[in-house]
């Protein structure tokens, strides 16, 4: 019988009242100094604070049951019976070993998923589940009824609801990502028939030296050429485009690096209204506002309207990784 440890004691600095709900305080203090301090995400420490004692347990069942990612931390050495004593006469020695063993979950995972406990924090989703410690039901076909929770674009197996105009040989699945390289070529999202206005979108992105993509929102399906409805934000750290990662190409445009080639960053869009916010890590390179009476291009609409994603292969040198495509309707 596994011996419930219960990281849940989440008190989580601010996310969660002082007045801890949980055995153990401490075990949750240290989650939320690694994870929730310094955070930027609003919404992701109100969901922890929501979450509270499921962010390792399942909601109403025994709490020497955890949900998947409190099994990894308990098979990772958290122990109740070992730290309750040693958060006394060793405060400083048990949380180090505790902090330790939260980093080293960052890389393990729910078996059969593609995303770590780790790249899921980073995402601003709870790593065990929902709010409950539950597991959402998969499926196939993706239902956006639930606006308050970000749902996955891509199932990081097959390109099941998406479709590629040309070049298609520009695309393939590998290792749980979305690859580019090759000919110029766009993959737009399909997997829903209701447009998306009103959102907040999250992927995950790798680029190789010297690459360049893109992610176009507002848009919509075209058979070949350059995207012409819609925004593309920009990703490029180090081709020779000057215009790099995270501007919203040619509206409002960023010159220096966000990130480094060959490591993974979160860009994040969101569009409310007149109002378009990109993020790189959770830092804000743009924040813009749409002038009144906006007029669309003729090339390129580059206006707010309503439409769905796309993914661009820019050219045969370029080689670009994504994973965890999600969004979260704001309407």
């Amino acid at each position: 019988m596994r011996i419930a440890f219960f990281v849940c004691a989440v008190a989580l600095m601010a996310a969660v009242s002082s007045k801890s709900a949980f055995a153990i305080k401490e075990f949750g203090e240290q989650f939320g100094r690694v994870y929730v301090e310094g955070s930027k995400d609003e919404a992701f420490k109100a969901l922890v604070g929501e979450a509270k004692c499921n962010v390792c347990h399942i909601d109403k069942e025994n709490k020497k049951k955890h949900n998947p990612y409190g099994d990894a931390l308990h098979d990772l050495g958290l122990d109740k019976k070992k730290y309750q004593p040693m958060l006394k006469s060793d405060p400083e020695k048990a949380k180090k070993e505790i902090e330790d063993i939260l980093k080293k979950a960052e890389e393990k995972k729910k078996e059969g998923e593609t995303k770590t406990f780790g790249e899921k924090i980073q995402a601003g989703e709870l790593p065990g589940g929902d709010k409950l410690g539950k597991q959402p039901t998969s499926a196939k076909l993706i239902s956006f009824n639930n606006a308050s929770e970000f749902v996955e674009l891509f199932d990081g197996k097959s390109m099941t609801g998406w479709k590629v105009n040309e070049n298609a040989a520009s695309w393939k699945v590998e290792d749980g990502c979305l690859v580019c390289q090759g000919e110029r070529s766009h993959i737009f999202y399909v997997g829903d028939s209701k447009p998306f206005k009103n959102f907040h979108f999250k992927a995950d992105v790798k680029t190789m030296p010297n690459s360049n993509a893109g992610i176009y929102f507002h848009t919509k399906f075209q058979e070949s050429g350059w995207p012409k409805y819609g925004f593309e934000c920009q990703v490029n750290l180090t081709a020779s485009d000057p215009i790099k990662t995270s501007s919203i190409y040619q509206v409002k445009n960023v010159a220096e690096p966000a990130a480094k080639d060959n490591e993974w960053y979160t860009q994040e869009i969101i569009v409310q209204g007149k109002q378009i916010t990109l993020k790189v890590n959770g830092k804000t390179l743009v924040d813009y506002t749409e002038p009144e009476g906006q007029k669309a291009g003729n090339d390129f609409t580059r206006v707010l309207d309503q439409g769905t994603f796309a993914l661009q292969a820019h050219d045969p040198n370029s080689r670009v990784y994504f994973k965890n495509l999600m969004v979260k309707r704001l309407d």
